[in-house]
């Protein structure tokens, strides 16, 4: 009986997953997600930008033409870039990216590219601007940061460890600024000097934020004031949580020593910025709910006015008698 029950579930998952892959739709995203599996390997945090660009292809499902066929040209040359996306690692680090890893999403740009060439053809192009130009913008992440750290540097990290050096303080800490960019703990075990240095700030986590957020906010109907409104919530709360990122690394270094909050340091950047981001999106969609309860809120406050004023001048008449 058990093989019976085992050999029919199996048979039953085959068929479905046939019939899945004779679906193009279902085969396009399927090959748009593999390489992204290669990226989160290499790169954990470089995964998330063409995590939204390959969201954002599956929210355009429907203005996608997967009924349509494509000529043996188109095909060939999408079947190309998509191969030849694998090996441009070999192509630049002999010149001037060798600081680059094997897969990130510049190699995802082309691949992807040349997967929509192969299903939809080179009209198809302009469908897919969206998710296109966000991995696009991403890729000059890197050279955005180093230009603005060759520019910015001194007064950011500055300012930077002025605001930390009052969020511990806020908290209790004994720290003390020894120079520009360096706090000392004073722990248990004798003073812990700390340098902050520009990745510590996390201009990259926002910059990434922004790109996300120009996307979203393109992609969506709201009117521009609440657009505008969103994206200063959104850019804000960014800088927020880099603060809160590097003032948790301090106290714990401060409470159980440097190498805990080394280890802590490897991953609570990409915890908290992952919450927030999901945290933003979620709020953002519910904006409309929110906006409601507020003006209910200001509403309440606003007819409560008169009752409190009454209230006072009883409260004063009595005092006068």
């Amino acid at each position: 009986m058990a093989g019976f029950l085992r050999r029919s579930f199996t048979s039953r998952f085959s068929s479905l997953l046939l019939s899945s892959l004779k679906d193009r739709a279902t085969i396009f995203y399927v090959l748009a997600f593999i390489p992204l599996l290669l990226i989160a390997y290499f790169n954990a945090f470089g995964v998330i930008i063409p995590i939204f660009g390959f969201l954002l292809f599956y929210l355009k499902k429907q203005d996608l033409w997967f009924d349509e066929r494509t000529d043996l040209l188109p095909k060939v040359f999408g079947v190309a870039l998509m191969i030849g996306s694998f090996f441009l690692y070999f192509v630049w680090v002999p010149f001037l990216f060798s600081y680059m890893v094997f897969y990130n999403v510049t190699n995802y740009i082309v691949y992807v590219f040349g997967l929509c060439v192969m299903f939809f053809g080179l009209q198809s192009l302009r469908r897919v601007f969206s998710p296109l130009f966000l991995m696009v913008a991403a890729s000059t992440n890197p050279f955005i940061s180093k230009l603005m750290e060759s520019y910015t540097s001194s007064y950011v990290v500055s300012a930077f460890t002025d605001i930390s050096h009052g969020f511990l303080r806020a908290l209790g800490i004994p720290v003390i600024r020894d120079s520009a960019n360096v706090l000392t703990l004073q722990t248990r075990n004798g003073p812990l000097p700390l340098r902050i240095i520009w990745n510590c700030v996390g201009i990259d986590s926002i910059l990434i934020f922004t790109m996300v957020l120009v996307i979203m906010l393109f992609e969506d109907a709201s009117s521009t004031r609440t657009k505008l409104l969103w994206s200063l919530i959104g850019v804000s709360g960014t800088i927020v949580v880099n603060f809160v990122r590097v003032t948790l690394i301090f106290v714990i270094d401060y409470l159980y020593g440097a190498e805990a909050g080394g280890n802590v340091h490897l991953s609570i950047g990409y915890v908290l910025f992952f919450i927030w981001l999901g945290l933003f999106f979620y709020l953002f969609s519910k904006r409309e709910a929110i906006s409601m309860k507020i003006r209910l809120i200001v509403r309440a406050l606003h007819h409560s006015k008169p009752n409190l004023s009454v209230a006072f001048t009883s409260i004063e008449k009595m005092r006068a008698f």
